[in-house]
């Protein structure tokens, strides 16, 4: 009589939670992946807007050369299909003709105002 050769049912239950157990640790650490890299991309774009809003201050003085007023403004755009908030604060320095720029990004969704996502500070004066 001749035995035929092949796997055990334990064999293969055991080859199938390997199996599982491997493909579980692949999408967790691919979701922990994209969770990271849509972080990334979120934080990135807010330090490009909050360096665009000091671009459009500098090159607005340069059209009106007057020193920047102290205070703080709310604006609201749209950047990359989303909405963001800016909040700009300017305060004086011990220099007259410099300001202080603090600026915080946070991006709107829902009509609730989530982050700052980038917090940039810089230093506009009159030329």
């Amino acid at each position: 009589m001749s035995r035929v050769q092949g796997f055990t049912l334990l064999e293969m239950l055991l080859a199938m939670l390997i199996i599982a157990i491997v493909g579980v640790t692949l999408s967790t650490a691919i979701s922990g992946v994209a969770v990271q890299s849509f972080a990334l991309e979120r934080r990135a774009m807010a330090h490009w807007i909050a360096q665009n809003q000091v671009h459009r201050m500098r090159i607005a003085m340069r059209a009106n050369p007057q020193v920047l007023p102290e205070g703080k403004d709310s604006t609201r755009i749209i950047m990359g299909a989303r909405d963001w908030e800016l909040r700009t604060t300017v305060s004086a320095t011990d220099h007259p003709l410099l300001r202080r720029v603090e600026i915080d990004v946070f991006e709107v969704q829902g009509g609730e105002r989530m982050g700052p996502f980038d917090h940039l500070v810089a230093f506009v004066g009159r030329h």
